[in-house]
């Protein structure tokens, strides 16, 4: 109960500081284009993460006069593992607050972590029993542990800090397609290393 009181109370303020910044930003009655409403959008999920949390989801409503918000808190929990929240989309993924806030620094970002990580969390599933203990996607490597029918992920490593070994551990032959396309080369000579089961030479002919 007393979590929902508080929740509550960070509702009003929330609604008020949205409603106070549309008043600022848009005329009563004018029309919003849709690029206008995709940027304040942006701009408010960044606020809003950096001033009340990185758990917090809102919808904004543009067709009334203001706007009415619908606010959702992920569901978190406390465990021996610390603080965990629930995905909003995937109902068996937790993330760990030590993940959140490495996501937070390492992807440099103040917005709402949880629904970001859920993005990449579809993605990463795809490649789950690749690696025992850890999920693959472009951006980078999910580190994991099964709790009973649970998936925790415990941190975000991001792709710029994997070492050459780790790379080739984890975005190998069968990982090709969550291989980021800036790093991947269109002409063997401009590689750094190839990503094969066996190595031909690029002067060589197959035999027939």
């Amino acid at each position: 109960m007393a979590e929902d009181r508080q929740f509550q109370y960070k509702k009003v303020q929330i609604e008020k500081f949205l409603k106070d910044e549309f008043h600022k930003k848009f005329r009563p009655k004018a029309r919003i284009s849709v690029r206008k409403r995709q940027r304040f959008i942006e701009d408010m999920t960044r606020k809003v993460g950096k001033r009340f949390g990185k758990d917090v989801m809102f919808l904004v409503d543009f067709n009334r006069n203001g706007f009415t918000s619908v606010l959702s808190p992920a569901y978190t929990e406390s465990t021996e593992k610390g603080k965990i929240f629930r995905s909003f989309i995937h109902p068996q993924v937790y993330y760990t607050s030590h993940c959140v806030d490495r996501f937070s620094e390492r992807d440099n970002t103040h917005e709402n972590c949880v629904i970001a990580l859920d993005g990449f969390m579809t993605d990463a599933l795809l490649s789950y029993g690749e690696n025992e203990g850890h999920l693959t996607f472009p951006e980078g490597v999910f580190a994991y542990e099964l709790d009973n029918d649970r998936l925790i992920v415990k941190t975000f490593i991001n792709f710029e800090m994997l070492t050459d070994d780790q790379i080739k551990q984890f975005y190998g032959p069968g990982m090709i397609a969550t291989f980021p396309k800036d790093f991947v080369a269109e002409n063997t000579s401009d590689s750094d290393f190839l990503l094969i089961d066996e190595f031909t030479h690029p002067t060589q002919k197959p035999q027939s």
